[in-house]
């Protein structure tokens, strides 16, 4: 065995890891709705793993000294796991609109073609599912009708351009 120290240490740091600070980051979706960005935990996410309790929705976009926020949605500390904090079946929270009994912060005037981000702090139904949140990143075109219509980005695209398509 040629480096014994080596997994000596290697394993000793991994007993002294907590497990229950392991998590995993899972999909959000960002959809339209009366011209307006909307979010929801993803479709496939909520099929394989059951409605997700909320905490916290936090919209942002990137600045020069890393990611500003422009929309903050806090739900009350009793919300894991309390069914009334779930999103109804096909739910979303629609930007500016902060569900009852939730709070939030005041929401900043959107911009066309900037990139924003969303990200869920939520809790699934079962406690041995490490997923606490929940993320996508969009962008916003100028529908023909009014409001906007929502751009998701996928694989890593940081840019909005007509030519994506809108959800």
């Amino acid at each position: 065995m040629p480096y014994p120290h080596t997994l000596l240490f290697l394993l000793a740091a991994l007993a002294t890891i907590d497990a229950s600070a392991w998590s995993r980051m899972g999909p959000a979706a960002v959809i339209t709705e009366a011209g307006l960005p909307c979010f929801k935990i993803a479709t496939e996410e909520e099929r394989s793993r059951g409605p997700v309790s909320l905490k916290m929705l936090t919209i942002s976009t990137p600045g020069p000294n890393g990611w500003n926020n422009v929309w903050t949605v806090m739900f009350p500390n009793a919300s894991f796991g309390d069914p009334n904090y779930r999103l109804p079946n096909k739910g979303c929270v629609r930007y500016g609109k902060a569900p009852e009994g939730a709070e939030s912060s005041d929401a900043a005037p959107l911009v066309e073609g900037k990139v924003y981000g969303v990200s869920f702090l939520g809790r699934p139904p079962s406690a041995s599912d490490p997923t606490s949140r929940y993320s996508a990143d969009f962008c916003l075109l100028t529908a023909p009708a009014g409001g906007f219509q929502v751009v998701q980005l996928t694989n890593g695209k940081n840019t909005c351009a007509p030519e994506e398509k809108p959800r």
